[in-house]
C-alpha cells in the first residue's frame, strides 16, 4: 500500500517554498499538538503525522530525495498503483518489522524519514527545543560560538591595548547542575521511547525509526522542572571580560576569544565569541588602510609667498612641512612612513592644503591675491 504524500498531509502544493512549508506546519502543529488536545488519540496521531511530513519536506535534502522517489509513485504520489520496490535500489541496511536485517543499495530509510527536535518550530511551546536537540545523540559537544559588536575610540585602534566588553552567555544551571530537573528530583526515562531517544514507525514490512515527539529525542522526561532554569539547564549570564585590540586593528575587523563563549554539552569545551571591532571616527584625521588623511589650513599670503607649516600626525608627532609658493587650495603632500603602523606595514600620511582667504588684506597684500588669482607670476 503507498504511503499518504507528504504534501497532501500538510495540504501544500509540491512546489511550495520553505516559509510556506513553515508557516502551514506550524498552525497545524499548534491545532493537534498533544498539550493542546490532551487524551485525544486522533489529534496525537495527526500531530505525529504531520510533524513526520514537516521534517522531511523543510529539509532541504529530504526533501529532494523524497520528491525523486516521489516520482517513481513512491507515498501516493508520482505513477499509479503505488511503488515498486523491486525496481528501486535501497540503502545499504534496512530492518524488518521483526528485527532482521537486510542488504540494499544506497539509500537510508532513516535519512529520509529521521526527524530532527521540533524546539525551533515550538518555540512558543518549548524554549529548550534547540538544546534538546544539541543533546540528541548524547556525547560530548562543545559550546556554541556567540557574536558581539563593539565600538573602540580611533587612539586604541592605532596604538592597540585592553578593552573592557560585557557579553551575555548561556552557562549551566548551577540549581540543577545541567539536568534541568528541580533539586532533588531527577529525569525520568521517557515511557514512549524507554530512554532511547527514538520509536518505530512501520512503513509497510519495514519499520523506520524517528525522534520520539514526547522528549524530542532526549531519552529522559522532567516531570519537577527546575525553577531557575525552567527546565532547559542553562541560564543566561551577563560576563565581564577584557580583551586585547592589536595594534593597528581596522574598523570591522573580526576577533576570536577562545573559551568564553556558552558553555559545552556533557562535558564539552565552551564555545569561543566573534567580535566585531568597529573603530570610531576622529575629527581631524580619517583613515584608509594604513594610509591617513587630514587637511590643514594656509593663509592665503603665506601660500602665495610658500611657507613652512607644523603638521600633527596620528601617533602626535609633529612634523615641518614645506609650502612651496603659489600653491593651490586641494594640494596634497605626502609624509611618507606617518600612516597607520600594523602587521601589514606602515602607510602614510597624506595632507591636503586649504587656502583660506582673508578680508583684511593690505592693499599689497591684495595685490599679490589678484595676481594670484589671475594665475600671473608673483613678485
Amino acid at each position: 500500500m503507498a504511503k499518504q504524500d507528504y504534501y497532501d498531509i500538510l495540504g501544500v502544493k509540491d512546489n511550495a517554498s520553505s516559509e510556506e512549508i513553515k508557516r502551514v506546519y506550524r498552525n497545524l502543529a499548534k491545532k493537534y499538538h498533544p498539550d493542546v488536545n490532551k487524551g485525544d488519540k486522533n489529534s496525537e496521531a495527526k500531530f505525529k503525522e504531520i510533524s513526520e511530513a514537516y521534517n522531511v519536506l523543510h529539509d532541504p535534502e529530504k526533501r529532494k530525495k523524497y520528491d525523486q522517489m516521489r516520482k517513481f509513485g513512491a507515498f501516493g504520489g508520482g505513477q499509479p498503483g503505488g511503488f515498486d520496490f523491486g525496481n528501486f535500489d535501497f540503502g545499504q541496511s534496512w530492518r524488518t518489522t521483526s528485527g532482521a536485517n537486510r542488504s540494499g543499495g544506497n539509500f537510508s530509510f532513516d535519512d529520509l524519514f529521521g526527524l530532527s527536535g521540533l524546539g525551533d518550530i515550538f518555540g512558543d511551546f518549548f524554549d529548550r527545543g534547540e538544546r534538546i536537540r544539541r543533546e540528541r545523540s548524547g556525547q560530548r559537544q562543545n559550546g556554541a560560538l556567540l557574536h558581539a559588536e563593539i565600538t573602540i575610540p580611533f587612539e586604541l585602534a592605532l596604538n592597540g591595548g585592553k578593552q573592557i566588553i560585557h557579553v551575555t552567555v548561556e552557562e549551566q544551571c548551577d540549581d540543577c547542575k545541567g539536568s534541568g530537573a528541580e533539586k532533588g528530583s531527577k529525569p525520568k526515562t521517557c515511557p514512549d521511547c524507554f530512554g532511547r531517544g527514538t520509536i518505530s514507525i512501520s512503513q509497510g514490512f519495514f519499520a523506520v525509526n524517528r525522534t520520539c515527539p514526547r522528549c524530542f529525542g532526549r531519552g529522559t522526561i522532567i516531570e519537577n522542572v527546575c525553577s531557575v532554569c525552567r527546565g532547559s539547564g542553562t541560564v543566561k549570564r551577563t560576563k565581564k571580560l577584557s580583551i586585547s585590540i592589536p595594534e593597528g586593528i581596522a574598523d570591522n575587523t573580526k576577533l576570536r576569544i577562545r573559551g568564553q563563549g556558552a558553555s559545552g554539552i556533557k562535558g564539552g569545551k565552551k564555545g569561543d565569541i566573534i567580535i566585531n571591532v568597529h573603530v570610531s571616527p576622529h575629527r581631524f584625521f580619517k583613515r584608509k588602510v594604513n594610509d591617513i588623511y587630514c587637511e590643514v589650513p594656509v593663509d592665503i599670503i603665506k601660500a602665495i609667498q610658500g611657507t613652512k607649516i607644523r603638521v600633527r600626525t596620528v601617533y602626535n608627532k609633529k612634523v615641518d612641512l614645506k609650502i612651496p609658493a603659489g600653491v593651490r587650495s586641494g594640494k596634497t603632500f605626502r609624509l611618507k612612513g606617518f600612516g597607520v603602523e600594523s602587521k601589514q606595514g606602515t602607510g602614510d600620511q597624506l595632507v591636503t592644503v586649504q587656502v583660506i582667504r582673508r578680508s583684511n588684506l593690505t592693499k599689497e597684500e591684495q595685490e599679490l591675491v589678484d595676481q594670484y588669482d589671475n594665475n600671473g607670476a608673483i613678485d
